[in-house]
């Protein structure tokens, strides 16, 4: 839910989350938000977000 909404401040618990699920990428994050939600499009912002986290691990 974290991803979806993509909100600024929403950054250090994505990052929390993807460090304890040992997520190692966009790719593997963006599979598990359409695994748990379905019917939910990943927001163009969550992508970006994403990027820029994994760019700075």
């Amino acid at each position: 839910m974290k991803v979806l909404a993509a909100r600024r401040r929403d950054t250090g618990d994505i990052r929390t989350l993807v460090e304890r699920l040992a997520l190692g990428s966009v790719a593997e994050v963006l599979a598990l938000c359409t695994e748990i939600f379905p019917d939910e499009p990943v927001p163009d912002r969550a992508r970006l977000m994403l990027e820029d986290l994994f760019d700075e691990s």
